[in-house]
This record gives structure tokens, C-alpha cells and sequence, in this order.
């Protein structure tokens, strides 16, 4: 069953079946939050919590001709930014379990110490980066989302998601070869 099915029957009165909003999503919220603040995983949690509340209330508000999962995911970004505003914290990204799609596969036992310096180097790189670009990056690469998708989830055109990622992938690229 489709999450937009999910919410249309939630709308109309069968409250139980948000379970399964929460059973899909809640551990992707968790990573992407994770991802965005870098913080205790308790901090984390709350805000999942959060997001998972405010998607509930605001089902109403939610156009079932569009992506739920763009939706969602823009609630956690808003939240992800009011918990900065309110903690005034540096944004840092851990790729973490997630390098393997920054870096190549399969080498020798020799390289896995080089590996790892350069998935270090690449951490700082990526965490050096504004917001925007951490974003989209993220987005992009490790949430698997579109271009519409991270429209929808940013909030800006979908002809500036591309724009955007080829900006973010320009700095991190001088970023990363200054840290080297």
C-alpha cells in the first residue's frame, strides 16, 4: 500500500494505520536527522519524535498528489534548521557506514589505512561545506531522492537542484583536494 493510500485512510478516521507512516519512516528520518545535526543519538531521537507528530497533525495540509516522502523529509529539514536556530550549532555531516559510496571498493589491505585517511579527509571536506550544499549532497547521494524530490524537500525550483549540486560538488571537490 502507497503511504498517500496510507494518509487517505488515516484522513478518514482509520488513526491505527499511521503506525505504518511511522514503521517506514522512522528509521529514515533517524539517519537523514542524524546526518543533518550530528548529535547525540537521544537529540536525534526527540527529533524524529517531532517529526514524526507534526507530519501526523498536519495530514490535513497534505496533498496526496504529491510524494509523501518529499513531504516528510521537508518536515525533518524544518526541524533539522529550528534545532540549529535554537542550539546555534556547526552542521557536522558523518558519512560514516555511508563512505563506500564516495569511495572505491575492493582494495587491497594495504590501501585500508589510505581509505580511510581519504574518507577523513572527505568527512572534513563535506562538513566544511554550507548547509545548502551538505543538504543536497546528502540528499542526493545517500537518500537516493531526484531532483522533483529535493525540490519538494528544499523548497526551491527543480531546475536550481542542479545547479546547487553541481555548485556543492565543485567546492567539495577544491575542498577536498585543499585537505589532502
Amino acid at each position: 500500500m502507497t503511504d498517500e493510500k496510507i494518509v487517505e485512510l488515516v484522513r478518514g478516521g482509520d488513526k491505527e494505520k499511521y503506525s505504518e507512516i511511522v514503521e517506514r519512516y522512522e528509521k529514515k528520518m533517524f539517519y537523514y536527522i542524524k546526518r543533518m545535526i550530528n548529535q547525540a543519538d537521544e537529540e536525534v531521537e526527540d527529533l524524529v519524535q517531532e517529526v514524526l507528530v507534526a507530519a501526523y497533525e498536519n495530514l490535513a495540509g497534505f496533498d496526496t498528489k504529491k510524494k509523501f516522502s518529499s513531504w516528510i523529509y521537508r518536515i525533518a529539514h524544518n526541524k533539522a534548521i529550528d534545532y540549529f536556530k535554537k542550539k546555534k550549532t556547526i552542521i557536522d555531516v558523518d558519512i560514516g557506514e555511508n563512505e563506500e559510496y564516495w569511495m572505491n571498493g575492493g582494495k587491497l589491505p594495504e590501501d585500508i589505512e589510505i581509505d580511510r585517511q581519504e574518507g577523513e579527509e572527505l568527512r572534513k571536506a563535506v562538513n566544511s561545506l554550507e548547509i545548502k550544499y551538505r543538504e543536497v549532497i546528502w540528499l542526493y547521494y545517500f537518500e537516493d531522492k531526484n531532483y522533483d524530490e529535493i525540490s519538494d524537500i528544499l523548497r526551491i525550483p527543480t531546475s536550481n537542484v542542479g545547479v546547487l549540486l553541481f555548485r556543492a560538488k565543485e567546492k567539495l571537490k577544491k575542498r577536498y583536494e585543499k585537505n589532502k
